[in-house]
């Protein structure tokens, strides 16, 4: 279904609250297919929505490094497939709300004061609340196409591909992603 970050007001969010609505992996059936939707509301003084985005693509990264779990995708374009081994240990939606809140407290701690996790499963809850989310994913797409060179007072620089060009300095600008094309300006900014 999708993943969704939300930045939100220190009194909207109780750290580290986990929420399920919808049925755990327990009462599903085995290989059934379920719409499910994380939804990680955070707060911070120093928080920006134009981090949300670079969150919600550390979900694929997040996920994928536990053990047992496949995930792939984005946005509104996810998969997510629990192996039978971590199903018959006992594997929760809430161990991958801790994993979600344990990854973004510890790699945003200097933005993220408190971070709380909901996930829904089910077609019928989901269906309004993606709807809900395609329009801000529509939003922050027209804010990004709506920057340019000259309506930011910096530029970043990126090394990541120096693993393979030692040599190499990417300058990323809102009209100018580094040549991978994995690090756009808002990246940046949120790594910066």
């Amino acid at each position: 279904c999708f993943e969704l970050v939300c930045t939100k007001d220190a009194s909207e969010v109780e750290d580290h609250k986990f929420t399920l609505i919808g049925p755990d992996f327990d009462q599903m059936e085995v290989g059934s297919k379920q719409q499910i939707a994380y939804i990680v509301d955070v707060a911070g003084k120093n928080m920006q929505s134009d981090f949300e985005p670079v969150f919600e693509r550390k979900f694929h990264s997040y996920i994928n490094c536990i053990e047992g779990v496949m995930h792939t995708g984005q946005r509104d374009m996810i998969r997510i497939r629990i192996s039978k081994a971590d199903f018959e240990a006992g594997f929760k939606f809430k161990h991958i709300g801790e994993v979600l809140y344990a990854k973004i407290k510890s790699e945003f701690d200097t933005v993220v004061d408190k971070c709380q996790v909901k996930i829904v499963v089910g077609d019928e809850p989901n269906a309004a609340l993606r709807k809900h989310a395609n329009e801000i994913f529509d939003k922050r797409d027209e804010r990004l196409k709506s920057m340019t060179d000259e309506s930011v007072p910096v530029f970043y620089s990126c090394i990541m591909c120096q693993a393979f060009s030692p040599s190499h300095v990417c300058i990323v600008t809102p009209e100018r992603l580094g040549l991978c094309g994995a690090v756009s300006w808002l990246d940046a900014k949120a790594t910066n």
